[in-house]
């Protein structure tokens, strides 16, 4: 039992913290969430659009299609871009960290009791 798991524990070392977990299970609706999203809006929009208009909602199915398929579009590349920025921003991470390494030093692991005082109580 002494020995963890090693998605359990934070890896200490810097070099791969920044690194995708291979051991990670991704969402089911993780990268859908703004695609489903912006596709409710757009048919929300219609929907809206035509209650001001005092036009029956039902009314006008290829509008509903329409914009709901491009705001899913829409949601998709931004998702695309949120990705894409947070891949970039995490390799220029690793590589700062691979040119400064000195400034990056692995720490030490530490238990839990040299971390805390001794509990003395006090009556």
């Amino acid at each position: 039992m002494s020995k963890m798991l090693p998605s359990m524990s934070a890896e200490p070392n810097p070099r791969t913290l920044l690194l995708p977990d291979p051991d990670a299970i991704p969402s089911v609706l993780g990268d859908k969430a703004a695609t489903i999203f912006a596709s409710f809006i757009g048919m929300a929009g219609v929907a809206f659009e035509r209650y001001l208009n005092r036009r029956p909602l039902y009314s006008g199915i290829q509008s509903y299609i329409l914009w709901g398929t491009g705001g899913a579009v829409l949601g998709y590349l931004a998702t695309l871009r949120y990705q894409r920025y947070n891949s970039d921003r995490d390799a220029a991470y690793r590589h700062y960290i691979d040119l400064h390494p000195e400034d990056f030093p692995i720490p030490e692991r530490k238990r839990v009791g040299e971390v805390f005082k001794t509990f003395i109580p006090i009556r």
